[in-house]
C-alpha cells in the first residue's frame, strides 16, 4: 500500500512532541513490512530554522507561519502543504491523520475526505472538550465532519475516547483503542559508574511540572545524596520559573538545565541516565516513559499518567499522587539509594514494552484497519457526508 503520515509541525528539538515520534514509528513499521510511506509536517520557513534540518530525512516538510498569535500550534497555517493535499492525496491508498485542532491537519483531514481517500485519524490526546470559542468554532466547521468520516478514530484508552465523544457529540465515530508502541534500542551492555543520574526529558510546561522537579531535585541534593539531576526540553513557559528555583537554592547550580534535543537523540539521552521522572500531570500515553522503559530505565509518574496502571502492573517504576512533592522525593530517593530495585525496575519495563507495546503489534493493527478501510471504500462514502 502507499501510506500518507500527515503531523502539524516539525521542527529544531521536536516541540511538537509524541505525535512526530509516533508518526515516524509507524512509518519506520510500515516500511519494515514492504509498505511505501511517506510522513508530511508543517515546518519553521528556511529564515528561522537556520541550518536545521529533520535528522528523519523523509519527512516532507512545508514551510509554516502562524496566522493567529498567540495561538501555539493552533494558529499554524501552510499553505503549500493543502495545496500539495489537493494535487497529490488521491496518489495515496491510505492518509493517517494525527489529529490537532489546528490548522494542518483538520483541513488536511478535510481534503482526504473530499477527495474520497481513505482516511484515518489519531487524537494523541489533543481532541477534548475546551471552552474556548475558536475550538468550538472550529467543531462546528470541521472536526465533526472529519471524525465522522474517518474509517477510525484511533485513540489511547477508553478514557479518550470519552473526552472525545464529550468534546463533539455529534456525529457517528468508529473508534478504536491504537496504543504508541515503541521500538527497542539495542540493550545498554556498559555499566554505569559514578552518581546514579534522574533526568526530565519533556517541555518545559506548565502541565508537565518541570518546577516540581527542580524542588526535588535541589530538595535532594541538600539532603546530601550522591546524585545527578538534568533537566533537558524546549520552553514552553516554565523555564524562568525553574531557574528561579534553581537559584534560590545553593545547590541549584548541581542540577544541569539544557534545552531540548533532536528526537534521534532522546534514546541515547534515557539510556544515559538512570531513571526517568516526570511529575506531569493528564499526560494520556507519554511517548518519552515508553522510551525510557524500552531503554531499561525505570520511570517516576504520576497517578494521572495513562501509562500509570502499566508501571505498577509490570512493576517498572513508582507511581506517585499528581502534585505531591513529598511522594515525588520519597520515589526519586528510592531510584537513588536502592540501585538493585531500580536496576531490577529497569529489565521488567524493557521486557513489559516488548512484550506488550512493540513496534510489531502496532504495526499489524494498522495494516489490518488499513486494509478493512480500503476495501469497504470507506473513504468514498465519507465524501459524501
Amino acid at each position: 500500500m502507499r501510506i500518507l503520515h500527515v503531523v502539524t509541525w516539525t521542527g529544531p528539538g521536536n516541540p511538537f512532541g509524541g505525535p512526530v515520534r509516533v508518526a515516524i514509528n509507524d512509518a519506520e513499521e510500515l516500511r519494515r513490512r514492504g509498505h511505501q510511506v511517506e510522513v508530511l509536517a508543517a515546518q519553521p520557513p528556511r529564515r528561522q530554522r537556520g541550518s536545521w534540518r529533520s535528522a528523519d530525512h523523509d519527512i516532507r516538510g512545508f514551510d509554516a507561519r502562524h496566522v493567529l498569535p498567540g495561538a501555539g500550534f493552533s494558529g499554524i497555517l501552510a499553505p503549500g502543504m493543502l495545496a500539495w493535499a489537493w494535487r497529490n492525496g488521491r496518489s495515496f491508498d491510505v492518509i493517517h491523520v494525527h489529529l490537532a485542532r489546528d490548522l494542518v491537519t483538520l483541513p488536511f483531514a478535510a481534503i482526504a475526505r473530499r477527495l474520497g481517500v481513505p482516511y484515518v485519524v489519531q487524537c494523541h490526546g489533543m481532541i477534548d472538550p475546551s471552552t474556548r470559542r475558536s475550538a468550538r468554532v472550529l467543531d462546528v466547521l470541521l472536526t465533526n465532519r472529519v471524525l465522522a468520516g474517518a474509517g477510525a478514530v484511533f485513540v489511547l484508552t477508553e478514557h479518550e475516547q470519552a473526552a472525545v465523544r464529550k468534546a463533539v457529540p455529534h456525529g457517528e465515530m468508529t473508534f478504536e483503542v491504537l496504543p504508541n508502541g515503541v521500538p527497542l534500542p539495542a540493550p545498554d551492555e556498559h555499566p554505569h559508574t559514578g552518581p546514579p543520574e534522574l533526568l526530565f526529558c519533556a517541555r518545559l510546561h506548565r502541565r508537565k511540572r518541570p518546577v516540581l522537579f527542580a524542588d526535588m531535585a535541589v530538595h535532594l541534593l541538600a539532603s546530601q545524596r550522591s546524585a545527578r539531576f538534568s533537566m533537558i526540553g524546549a520552553d514552553e513557559g516554565e523555564r524562568h520559573a525553574v531557574e528561579q528555583v534553581l537559584a534560590a537554592s545553593p545547590y541549584g547550580r548541581q542540577v544541569r538545565l539544557d534545552g531540548p534535543v533532536e528526537p534521534e537523540r532522546v534514546a541515547l539521552r534515557l539510556t544515559a541516565a538512570d531513571a526517568l521522572v516526570l511529575p506531569s500531570v493528564d499526560e494520556p500515553f507519554p511517548m518519552v516513559v515508553l522510551e525510557s522503559l524500552a531503554a531499561g530505565r525505570p520511570v517516576v509518574v504520576t497517578s494521572s499518567c495513562g501509562l500509570a496502571d502499566f508501571v505498577r502492573r509490570n512493576d517498572c517504576g513508582i507511581v506517585v499522587a499528581d502534585d505531591n512533592l513529598g511522594e515525588l522525593i520519597a520515589a526519586a530517593a528510592a531510584m537513588i539509594d536502592e540501585p538493585d530495585r531500580r536496576e531490577a525496575m529497569g529489565t521488567a519495563g524493557r521486557r513489559a514494552v516488548e512484550r506488550e507495546l512493540g513496534m510489531s503489534r502496532v504495526g499489524e493493527q494498522l495494516e489490518h484497519r488499513y486494509s478493512e478501510i480500503v476495501w469497504a471504500g470507506w473513504g468514498t462514502r465519507g465524501s459524501h457526508r
